[in-house]
């Protein structure tokens, strides 16, 4: 039987191809810390250290890593690891280990999110090197899918409502932003974020993708919904967007849209919002509905500050 650390994940001292391995299970420990084994003495992890740290999760639960540290320099340059101390990422497909990112270098990684309730991480060190100083990262297990605001009806989907009784203004994120959010199996040619204002595909709107600066979208009511889709290919990190409830007059004027291009009527532009050219056309939803009472008039969405960063495009 294992022993468990002082951060209360079992510990396996032998272990195959020479690895010592490290378990958290969701069931034991909800949130912790890793790093490297180092030297009492000198400070830094041995050469030829190899370790494993596997996170085991249940049902709709991901792991999520955010790095406070991390210090494993590279001769080759900061995005090349080649014959250097690197920890690498391994999500489970199928029940298959599969590795998707190596990281070394002295940049401090963005935020990773597993595809899945279990990932592995690896660290390879192949030489002593005292400016090698490792790494330490939070681990969590959750299932909000890296979106820490508000409310999701249902912990297996990645659905969240928000409320002008709650907030009159907040912020909304992609999954795991601003670290690269997951894939998903959709038919796209590439990943996007659209805009409705109903339960299902307005036409009003088209469907954005690439990199936007400074993306402000309006609704007509009190209810907006924005779905974000991506396929199962390369993902990249997303969106944040800011949002306000406005109370505002009704008008009968509407915003008028053709193709490449959203033009705005006299109505809108008393906000003076830009006008938007629509990037190339084509993210597992990820939806979020935001609401306003149904007695304050018409309440406005205003997001602003939409940043589609690296989006695929064919």
């Amino acid at each position: 039987m294992p022993s468990l650390d002082s951060h209360g994940g079992a510990w396996w001292p032998v272990c195959s191809l020479g690895c010592n391995r490290m378990v958290f299970s969701s069931s034991r420990i909800r949130n912790g810390s890793i790093e490297p084994s180092h030297s009492k003495h000198s400070g830094v992890f041995p050469s030829s250290l190899c370790q494993l740290y596997e996170f085991v999760g249940d049902g709709a639960e991901r792991i999520q890593i955010i790095f406070s540290e991390f210090r494993l320099p590279s001769k080759l340059g900061p995005t090349e690891c080649g014959d250097t101390d690197i920890l690498m990422v391994y999500y489970i497909v199928e029940g298959r280990e599969e590795l998707v990112e190596t990281l070394c270098g002295v940049t401090l990684p963005k935020p990773i999110l597993s595809n899945g309730p279990r990932m592995l991480l690896e660290f390879r060190s192949s030489f002593n090197n005292t400016e090698n100083k490792g790494f330490n990262g939070d681990f969590f297990f959750l299932t909000n899918f890296g979106i820490p605001t508000g409310h999701q009806p249902t912990q297996s989907e990645c659905s969240f409502h928000y409320f002008k009784n709650a907030s009159s203004q907040g912020w909304i994120q992609s999954p795991n932003f601003p670290g690269a959010y997951p894939s998903c199996d959709e038919y796209t040619a590439s990943d996007y974020v659209e805009f409705s204002n109903f339960n299902t595909r307005d036409r009003k709107y088209g469907m954005y993708c690439g990199v936007w600066r400074d993306l402000n979208v309006r609704s007509d009511g009190r209810f907006f919904r924005i779905t974000m889709v991506s396929n199962d290919r390369l993902d990249a990190t997303g969106f944040r967007a800011q949002y306000t409830f406005e109370t505002t007059p009704v008008t009968t004027e509407r915003v008028e849209v053709t193709i490449g291009k959203v033009t705005t009527s006299v109505a809108s532009r008393i906000h003076d919002p830009p006008t938007m050219l629509l990037g190339a056309l084509a993210l597992s939803p990820a939806v979020a509905l935001i609401t306003g009472p149904s007695t304050a008039g018409m309440c406005i969405i205003r997001i602003i500050g939409l940043e589609l960063i690296k989006f695929l495009q064919d």
